[in-house]
């Protein structure tokens, strides 16, 4: 089984952007599905999702809040030790390609792209940028296809050393800055 990216048939509200599927998630067909990656958790806690969410029933994420899934490279692999900087060179246009060939299909941007983890997001940038504040981004890479807000999130991984707080802390931003949308939305 391969790892399908979960875009779905209407526009997105968040399109989140990992660096590469691993194995396990490229074998299971969901996005996170390593038991020690911490993702789930991490939107269950932060209010960016709630109820019985996990791995296994993503889809259900796409259909009900319009988060989609992918990478920027496709290619799976356990390590992200692994990747090099050319790997993300080479993948770059492909990457762009796919996630505005997505919004001109719903004929729509996703209101968010959350990149989860640093690295990916660092590395579309030529020379790739040495610090990545967590959170919400003043700069777009170079070309990117999509008029979205740009966030980046910690890492989940089981991996990634950070205390909890820490690791928490941007993901609970992002759903206060969501919830903050809505409400202004629904007073005008």
């Amino acid at each position: 089984m391969a790892l399908e990216e979960k875009y779905g048939e209407k526009p997105l509200k968040i399109l989140f952007v990992g660096h590469n599927p691993s194995f396990h998630s490229w074998e299971s067909g969901h996005y996170f599905s390593q038991p020690s990656n911490r993702f789930w958790k991490l939107l269950l806690q932060s209010g960016l999702a709630d109820g019985d969410i996990n791995a296994l029933n993503d889809d259900i994420l796409l259909e009900r809040s319009g988060y989609g899934f992918t990478d920027v490279i496709r290619t799976p692999n356990s390590s992200s030790n692994n990747l090099k900087r050319k790997d993300f060179v080479e993948q770059q246009p492909f990457f762009y390609k796919r996630i505005l060939n997505n919004a001109i299909r719903v004929k729509e941007h996703p209101e968010y792209v959350v990149f989860v983890g640093k690295r990916q997001f660092a590395m579309l940038f030529d020379p790739p940028l040495k610090r990545v504040q967590l959170g919400v981004q003043n700069l777009k890479p170079p070309g990117f296809p999509l008029d979205s807000q740009i966030w980046v999130l910690s890492s989940p991984s089981g991996r990634a050393v950070m205390n909890w707080a820490d690791r928490l802390l941007p993901y609970t931003q992002l759903a206060e800055t969501m919830q903050s949308a809505f409400s202004t939305s629904n007073i005008e």
